[in-house]
């Protein structure tokens, strides 16, 4: 049997494919009827024509089939009259088997089609259902295809519609925020992205027009779809770096926390990058430059959106918007960039957290193992590529951190950190220790503190698994193989010190925490500078030993 299927070749595979689609079509057509069935114009019907067949009545009810079909049945060989013969008649066929299937009865009542696709649990359960629902007209329709439209919450949009516009045909973008926030349920920022998508225009809104597009676009939507379906071009399945632009622009203009920027456009601008690009650091987990529905919906940016049109300081929002954080990423960039032409060397680079990193890491990081620059410099970084980098070596516990780290370990690419990796990268930072007097670590008690913490299928054989597994300790095993700074902080750290920190700001992660004591140094450092510039004035002979210094 195997032998002839395979020599049948191209045939066979095209029947395959011709059965897949029936079996398809007819589970289809199954679904429809069984939910005809539960309509209750349907069992109303059903009770009548039993009812009459009971009492011998010919029913009018049922409808002669289309020619179509009769020529069909005529081609198959089938009689219409033997069509339509009573079943009550005697056959003139060969004599019926004796009935042995205790579900006979009731898959005669079930149309054939929908007899042979039921098992024979399926067609009991059936049969218990017929005979507990005695009253048929009780049945409340269960089946709904596609999404019902809520009609009460359709009558109370368009309360709110009405009472907006009120007698109006036009209102302007004052009161059009009012159906922004109250009737879409958005951020109010959003409010002339809306209109621009509606009408083209900030200005006005006619009543039909946005009626139009209402229920086109956003009527029968959850809020958070219809933020992403605002945000994104109409053409697109997903939203781009550039389609953040204008929400941000207007963020800039409006939002009472950032008003202080408008005075400096370069800074408005620096500003919005990094907060898009933050953006695309936590939700763009394919990395390729595109939030798709699936990354929109299980990220918390909608809560994050409605946050922001509702909090005055804008450093209450930590996640994405916070001017503090994006001060400090760039400054640390700003330190780095010796020449201020936006872009990083390698040498510039190695300079990061006092010469923290490894020169071993510096290079695979520019080999661009862990990711690929978006820089057009060849060996440069970009200053998106920084904000990625930062994100990843300041806070460890999250999943793009982590993969991040885990290629610039994986020296072989696949897929698991062997002990010789390990002692590859740690012997860098060993000598380093030794150079600076300080007490060195022993790399056996080093890899059984990692296998303690990871707890691997094999000794020394790390897999990204283990790592997502444990989110909160992954930054110790990459600090100690990658920074040398980080190395001796943890294991000079203070208990005691790290509970007060955890007291002080229990909701922080490990970003927050770096950006909170990164941003009180540089007020700290900024400060003396002014008050060192102000000393400067008054002493005119040590201006040039102080620029010196």
């Amino acid at each position: 049997m195997l032998q002839k299927s395979y020599s049948e070749g191209v045939g066979a595979g095209f029947q395959l494919t011709e059965n897949v689609r029936f079996q398809l079509a007819k589970t289809r057509v199954n679904d429809l009827f069984i939910r005809w069935l539960t309509q209750p114009q349907t069992q109303k019907l059903v009770q009548i024509l039993i009812k009459d067949a009971k009492d011998g009545k010919q029913n009018n009810l049922i409808a002669q089939p289309n020619a179509f079909f009769i020529n069909k049945m005529a081609m198959s060989g089938v009689s219409q009259s033997a069509l339509f013969s009573s079943p009550n008649k005697k056959s003139q066929g060969p004599s019926s088997p004796p009935k042995t299937d205790p579900f006979q009865d009731l898959k005669l009542r079930i149309p054939e089609d929908l007899s042979q696709s039921l098992t024979q649990s399926q067609i009991l359960q059936k049969k218990c259902h017929v005979e507990e629902a005695k009253n048929y007209e009780l049945v409340p329709q269960f089946y709904f295809p596609t999404q019902e439209i809520n009609l009460q919450l359709q009558s109370e949009q368009n309360k709110i519609i009405n009472e907006i516009f009120g007698k109006q045909d036009f209102i302007d973008a004052i009161h059009f925020e009012q159906i922004t926030t109250i009737l879409c349920g958005l951020c109010k920022y959003l409010t002339k992205i809306l209109m621009v998508a509606i009408e083209g225009n900030t200005t006005k809104i006619s009543k039909s027009g946005f009626l139009k597009y209402w229920n086109q676009h956003l009527a029968q939507k959850e809020p958070k779809k219809r933020c992403f379906q605002i945000l994104k071009k109409q053409t697109n399945d997903y939203i781009q770096f550039e389609d953040f632009k204008p929400f941000m622009k207007i963020l800039l203009q409006e939002h009472p926390g950032l008003e202080f920027l408008q005075a400096t456009p370069e800074f408005q601008e620096r500003y919005a990058d990094t907060v898009i690009h933050r953006i695309f650091y936590h939700l763009c987990r394919k990395d390729n430059d595109k939030i798709t529905w699936r990354d929109f919906k299980q990220s918390n940016l909608f809560d994050i959106l409605d946050l922001v049109g509702k909090e005055e300081d804008i450093n209450k929002i930590r996640q994405y918007f916070s001017y503090e954080h994006f001060y400090v990423i760039y400054c640390k960039f700003w330190e780095l960039d010796g020449d201020h032409d936006f872009h990083i060397s390698k040498e510039d680079f190695s300079r990061y957290s006092s010469h923290g990193l490894s020169r071993k890491v510096v290079d695979r990081i520019f080999d661009q193992i862990p990711r690929r620059f978006r820089s057009q410099i060849d060996q440069k970084m970009s200053y998106e590529d920084f904000v990625y980098f930062i994100q990843c070596e300041e806070d460890k516990t999250t999943i793009q951190s982590i993969e991040y780290w885990f290629k610039v370990i994986d020296l072989d690419n696949n897929g698991i950190i062997t002990g010789f990796e390990m002692d590859y990268f740690y012997e860098e930072l060993k000598q380093r220790m030794d150079y600076l007097n300080h007490e060195p670590i022993l790399f056996q008690d080093f890899v059984c503190q990692m296998v303690d913490l990871l707890h691997p299928d094999n000794d020394i054989l790390f897999k990204l698994n283990h790592f997502k597994q444990n989110l909160t300790v992954c930054g110790v095993f990459f600090n100690f193989l990658t920074n040398l700074n980080k190395l001796v902080a943890y294991e000079n750290r203070d208990p005691f010190q790290v509970r007060n920190d955890i007291v002080d700001h229990p909701d922080f992660n490990d970003w927050d925490r770096f950006a909170f004591q990164e941003y009180v140094r540089l007020a700290m450092e900024e400060e003396n500078q002014e008050q060192g510039e102000v000393f400067e004035g008054d002493n005119i002979w040590d201006n040039d030993d102080s620029k010196q210094l």
